[in-house]
């Protein structure tokens, strides 16, 4: 009779655990739970040890067989170490304890790891020694003790945790410890009325089992009933936001609508009529500050002296430059804006006539790289000039030694592919010029510079660039000043 009821708990654990464990990976991998892992992990471990205490009557497979007369047999009792370890991993993540009794968790975790590490060379040295009983004894002696004392200690902490999960908890251990115990006691004190004490011990998995299982349950239908209330919850807040705003947007929406059209069309044209009156403004200015009465006057008197010292030849080809230069810059002033390439010619016309006041002592250069494509770069006219004219008039001028120097270049930036032009001189340097600051041409220079920024500003906003300008204060090794550097760069958003 007792055999009978032993080979039917086996077969019945076999399937049921075999159930259990299937279930606690497929609920781990679907909703990433620990608690169902740990779960998994421990009947999975129960499983083993099961299928190792095979009836070798009933199923005489040879390699259990084997097994049981082997050095290897303390595995079976190493594995239920290994399940009480996962036990406690199940059961402390189950009931959160990490977020109630995050100190006696850290404690509990690391004393099952100890006892498990212990374990090792335990069972290493019984294998070696060939000695089953010592590992038995460790097991039954300070193995099994110590993982009920934790389990009791461990109830009673659970007991402050408020909720009925505990219970499946605590209920289903309690069962599986007094059947155990009873178990542990009959091998170790045989007694002739039961040949088969195990048969305890799978009484007790068989109800430990399935009090987790009704626990688990019960969480996975906490999350359930949680989730579908909150979905309730806000389904409702949804549809009263809903109907509150469509409430809303119903009598005020005319209304909006009607506001937002005049504003818009009141703004568009402010803006419209700011921007042409900036511009026309703007436009003004640059007819005022590039068509400089003096530059004229000392071109024509340049031009004179050429033709008292009776240099027809000088005189007619300067007088041809003047009359081109003149008529470009007034051509530029009838549009907003043209390439890169006609900039540098009227630089070319203007610094050829402005270097005849300076007996050609200027030596001028262009550098242009191959590969810039100085047709599709567009610029507002008379851009680069101002900055010319300041080079030449407020650094060239007031150098009384040693070579004049302006240098024009543009190259592409290899890193950015940004085209940088850099007009550079050899002067006396800002801070002289800043020294006559009251002077009424420096304050044009200064003037005319403002002009360039706001027109840039202009130029940019109407056509998505950002073109800007950097000047540089060149110093030689001993610090003074040794000229002045400008740098605009073209680059596009």
């Amino acid at each position: 009779m007792e055999y009978n009821l032993y080979i039917f708990l086996w077969h019945f654990l076999i399937g049921a655990i075999s159930i259990f464990t299937l279930l606690g990976w497929l609920v781990y991998f679907q909703s990433r739970e620990k608690s169902f892992m740990y779960y998994g992990i421990f009947a999975g471990l129960v499983l083993i040890y099961i299928i190792i205490e095979t009836p070798v009557n009933m199923y005489p497979v040879k390699f259990l067989s084997d097994f049981h007369d082997s050095r290897y047999f303390p595995f079976s009792h190493l594995i239920q170490i290994c399940f009480y370890v996962a036990y406690f991993y199940f059961f402390t993540d189950f009931l959160e304890f990490e977020k109630h009794l995050p100190k006696f968790t850290k404690r509990i975790k690391l004393i099952v790891r100890l006892i498990f590490l212990f374990s090792l060379p335990v069972f290493i040295y019984s294998i070696v020694i060939y000695d089953y009983k010592v590992f038995f004894a460790f097991f039954a002696f300070v193995a099994a003790p110590l993982f009920i004392i934790l389990a009791i200690i461990s109830y009673i902490k659970a007991l402050r945790i408020k909720g009925i999960l505990k219970y499946f908890i605590i209920v289903g251990n309690v069962f599986y410890t007094i059947c155990s115990l009873r178990a542990l006691y009959l091998t170790l004190y045989k007694d002739e009325n039961f040949a088969y004490p195990i048969t305890f011990f799978f009484i007790g998995l068989i109800f430990e089992n399935i009090a987790f299982s009704l626990g688990l349950s019960y969480k996975v239908k906490s999350w359930h009933d949680n989730m579908i209330f909150q979905l309730k919850e806000n389904v409702k807040i949804r549809k009263n936001q809903y109907a509150l705003l469509e409430r809303e947007i119903k009598l005020k929406e005319n209304e909006i609508l009607e506001m937002t059209k005049q504003a818009e069309q009141e703004r568009i044209k402010k803006v419209e009529s700011d921007f042409k009156h900036e511009i026309r403004r703007m436009q003004l200015d640059l007819l005022k500050n590039q068509m400089n009465p003096h530059f004229i006057f000392n071109a024509l008197t340049s031009i004179k002296v050429f033709l008292i010292d009776n240099d027809k030849k000088n005189a007619v080809f300067y007088l041809n430059k003047f009359s081109k230069l003149i008529r470009k810059m007034l051509d530029s002033y009838r549009v907003d804006s043209y390439s890169l390439d006609e900039e540098l010619e009227i630089l070319n016309l203007y610094l050829s006539i402005e270097n005849i006041r300076f007996n050609s002592e200027i030596d001028i250069a262009f550098h242009v790289e191959n590969e810039v494509d100085l047709k599709s770069i567009t610029i507002p006219p008379l851009l680069v000039q101002p900055f010319v004219e300041n080079a030449i008039w407020h650094g060239l001028m007031h150098k009384k030694t040693g070579s004049k120097q302006l240098i024009i270049s543009i190259y592409t930036d290899r890193k950015t592919n940004i085209v940088y032009m850099k007009i550079s001189d050899n002067g006396v340097g800002r801070e002289f010029s800043f020294e006559s600051k009251r002077n009424r041409t420096l304050q044009k220079s200064s003037y005319g510079l403002t002009l360039v920024q706001e027109r840039l500003a202009i130029f940019n906003k109407q056509n998505n660039y950002n073109y800007n300008f950097e000047i540089i204060d060149l110093t030689d090794a001993d610090g003074k000043a040794s000229g002045t550097e400008v740098l605009i760069d073209f680059k596009k958003q």
